[in-house]
């Protein structure tokens, strides 16, 4: 599938963001049979993405961070960086349409495509199950997961969790605790602890991808921190680079 350029435009209204998550993910869910599931024994290499912003002369820029990351050796090859205006302004559930156009700059940047992308935002733990992993890997047509460390929507006892490294709650559409008997609830991803000691992150799939790959490669790939490391190391490389335009 070649990439979908009209998932990377950042010049949209937010009703015609609305109308394009919408007309996509119909598009998945017609197809769903035919998407090639990634195969955890094909995961190599996999790149950690996330955006920080500032502002200068009135103007808001982001700076964009892909980190490349060997998945057999657990452990970061390189990392690369793009710098650009950012247009479409901040509001839930269109993070996608802010930040695809840079991350999608950045990734391009990487000496081959990689296998998995894993997002600093929800996948399918969205309104309309079009969160920015499911919209990133659906332009660039790479398998994705969904890493956010807010809740958004849906229902769990995230606070509940024992702190261990490993521990989970799942993150259902419907509280089930008055959902009617035998009525079917969606499951949307997962609440789970990377670390010891720290708050759990919410963990859903985003494009090609199964809820149980996503939790076995985002526990292999958390080094100490809240989030996977590949994802703690873009944003701090993020941010390390906005140090030298302030």
């Amino acid at each position: 599938m070649p990439i979908i350029y009209e998932l990377l435009r950042d010049d949209y209204s937010f009703e015609q963001a609305e109308s394009i998550q919408l007309k996509y993910q119909k598009i998945i869910e017609k197809e769903v049979e035919k998407i090639n599931i990634l195969d955890i024994k094909k995961i190599n290499c996999l790149v950690g993405v996330d955006v920080s912003y500032y502002k200068k002369d009135n103007y808001e820029f982001g700076v964009a961070c892909a980190v490349l990351w060997n998945l057999d050796k657990n452990k970061i090859e390189n990392y690369y960086i793009t710098k650009d205006n950012i247009n479409f302004p901040y509001k839930s559930g269109f993070l996608g349409f802010r930040e695809c156009k840079i991350l999608s700059k950045t990734i391009s940047k990487l000496p081959n495509w990689p296998d998995l992308i894993i997002c600093d935002g929800h996948g399918r733990i969205h309104p309309r199950r079009f969160g920015e992993a499911v919209h990133l890997g659906l332009a660039l047509n790479i398998a994705s997961i969904g890493i956010a460390k807010n809740p958004f929507i849906g229902y769990s006892n995230w606070k509940e969790i024992d702190k261990i490294k490993g521990n989970k709650s799942p993150v259902w559409l419907n509280n089930p605790n008055i959902r009617p008997k035998n009525t079917f609830n969606e499951l949307l991803g997962y609440a789970v602890c990377l670390h010891d000691g720290l708050k759990p992150v919410f963990i859903s799939e985003g494009y090609k991808i199964n809820l149980d790959i996503a939790l076995r490669i985002c526990l292999k790939a958390a080094k100490g921190h809240r989030q996977p490391e590949p994802l703690y190391l873009a944003d701090f490389y993020s941010r390390e680079e906005i140090k030298k335009h302030l």
